[in-house]
């Protein structure tokens, strides 16, 4: 980037962001950016992440998304579930609770859930409604199936 640009602009403004207003900046400043080379990151803490990618096997990426297209659609369904409880200030808490026991459970499925997620997974790949979706509506008994005694303790 200019450094005069930059110098200018705060002597100006005071706001450097205030160049996020002006399209010539941001077309110079993404010129600049688009010849060079290598990997784009958002900041120092996501380099193990990006480490991880460069290292990880086609079946573990595979994996990755699978829990991705998951979680898209359970953790949703989750959190709909649990604002019907009213819990009130405590939400947020139980959610993060809830998250981690499903997290948990979906690295242990049964053969039985592990076919209702890709029943799952199949119907949320048709164009249809969710509140038409017969096997997405089934989704809270089969969280309620998957917690287990320490889970609803812990939840509590």
């Amino acid at each position: 980037m200019n450094d005069a640009i930059l110098a200018e602009q705060l002597r100006k403004t005071g706001n450097l962001m205030d160049l996020l207003n002006d399209e010539a900046w941001v077309r110079e400043a993404d010129a600049d950016h688009a010849s060079e080379e290598g990997t784009v990151e958002a900041g120092l803490g996501l380099q193990p992440y990006v480490e991880f990618l460069k290292d990880a096997s086609p079946e573990a990426l595979q994996r990755q998304r699978w829990y991705v297209r998951v979680l898209s659609i359970l953790l949703p369904e989750l959190k709909r579930w649990l604002e019907s409880w009213q819990l009130g200030r405590s939400l947020e808490a139980v959610y993060m609770e809830a998250q981690k026991c499903l997290y948990g459970h979906l690295r242990h499925l049964t053969p039985e859930q592990t076919a209702w997620i890709e029943m799952l997974l199949a119907e949320g790949e048709q164009a249809v409604p969710n509140e038409q979706k017969v096997i997405r509506a089934e989704a809270i008994t089969m969280l309620a199936q998957m917690f287990t005694t320490e889970d609803w303790q812990a939840l509590a």
